[in-house]
């Protein structure tokens, strides 16, 4: 039995890094091997051991948050293989977004082709059981999933590359009127060309996650259950 690093009482395991990367990532690191090792009392040969490069450890980590959101959806829905179809797709988006924005600065690499064939394969396999029952099936299910994830993926990405920016450059508020007294001031003939009412209504929910999150993950179920809908046979 081999030896454990000073430090330790247990012997390193791939989940224990995956995980410790993925805790550094949420306090707003990009680690290194060295600086993950530190953190696991270790040396970076015994990262080595278990694991190719760096990139096999991201995809680790970010596979943590896929997971998630596969708990997520079971959480919400209980049994997605029969709870309705309109649910489930909402849920799954839903904690897609919730999971991204927790993860927010490990989320650019969620965009990856995720490395476990696993995990893809069974969640597709979910998918593909609820758009079938949902009533589409083919290539009619394939084009409405492309619709669907390029919706969800798309906010949820930019939602957390929006807090992740945002933090980096240490913005926490805005004012929320400055876009119209900009255009009052600056533009007045732009100001013409509708009304307050609803430029104001508008320029509102531009800054909405800042400002009122809970109304934010409102507006995003509503506006996904709309597309689902429209996908609707």
């Amino acid at each position: 039995m081999t030896r454990l690093a000073e430090g330790r009482d247990t012997h390193l395991e791939p989940s224990e890094i995956a995980a410790e990367t993925l805790r550094l990532f949420d306090e707003g690191h990009d680690p290194s091997i060295r600086q993950l090792a530190k953190r696991l009392n270790v040396t970076p040969s015994a990262i080595y051991h278990h694991f190719e490069s760096r990139a096999e450890i991201v995809q680790a980590a970010a596979e943590l948050v896929w997971q998630e959101i596969l708990g997520g959806i079971f959480d919400r829905t209980g049994d997605p293989f029969t709870a309705d179809p309109v649910d489930v797709l909402t849920s799954a988006g839903e904690a897609t977004r919730s999971a991204f924005n927790r993860h927010y600065a490990i989320a650019p690499y969620m965009a990856a082709t995720p490395a476990s064939d696993d995990l893809s394969a069974g969640t597709l396999a979910i998918v593909a059981n609820v758009f079938e029952r949902f009533g589409l099936k083919g290539q009619d299910a394939a084009e409405a999933f492309h619709a669907y994830s390029s919706f969800t993926f798309g906010t949820a990405l930019f939602n957390a590359n929006r807090t992740a920016a945002n933090a980096e450059l240490n913005i926490s508020t805005v004012e929320s009127d400055r876009l119209e007294r900009f255009r009052s001031e600056v533009e007045p003939e732009v100001a013409q060309l509708s009304s307050v009412e609803t430029r104001t209504a508008i320029d509102g929910v531009m800054d909405l996650s800042m400002v009122d999150p809970e109304r934010d993950e409102e507006l995003f179920a509503k506006g996904l259950r709309r597309l689902i809908e429209g996908m609707r046979p």
